[in-house]
């Protein structure tokens, strides 16, 4: 008997994905002038949230508290094989490149993000990375 594995597609494919179906599906108030791709760890490992914000302060990472706008599909998970061996530090920076990468991309200027004043990426304890800033 033969067994097929199931080929899981690679993180950077998925979150573009996550990210397009984000864009196409929500409608955004032109009050939100900031995002923060925020990122925690659970039992399950590390995940990745997205959030939208009225106010942004590039002096305070508080300001990305302020949760105005919250997609329903807010979550993206990273994988479990893709956690292996990995450490926060890992995480923190892959997701920074993540998001570098949809930011450079053509999907990103027609995106509901392109006018946002700031993208920002990093954990709900922790600094926040700018990826994008006015």
């Amino acid at each position: 008997m033969m067994s097929y594995l199931h080929k899981v597609k690679p993180v950077d494919q998925r979150f573009h994905e996550w990210v397009d179906n984000i864009n196409k599906t929500e409608r955004i108030d032109k009050s939100i002038i900031a995002f923060n791709f925020g990122l925690f760890e659970s039992e399950e490992g590390f995940t990745m949230y997205l959030t939208g914000s009225k106010v942004f302060d590039k002096d305070d990472d508080d300001w990305a508290t302020n949760r105005n706008f919250e997609p329903k599909q807010k979550y993206f998970s990273f994988g479990n094989e893709f956690l292996k061996d990995k450490d926060w530090q890992d995480i923190l920076k892959y997701a920074e490149c993540l998001v570098q990468a949809y930011v450079k991309s053509e999907d990103f200027k027609t995106s509901i993000f392109a006018q946002a004043i700031a993208i920002t990426v990093g954990f709900d304890d922790g600094e926040l990375t700018i990826i994008k800033s006015q």
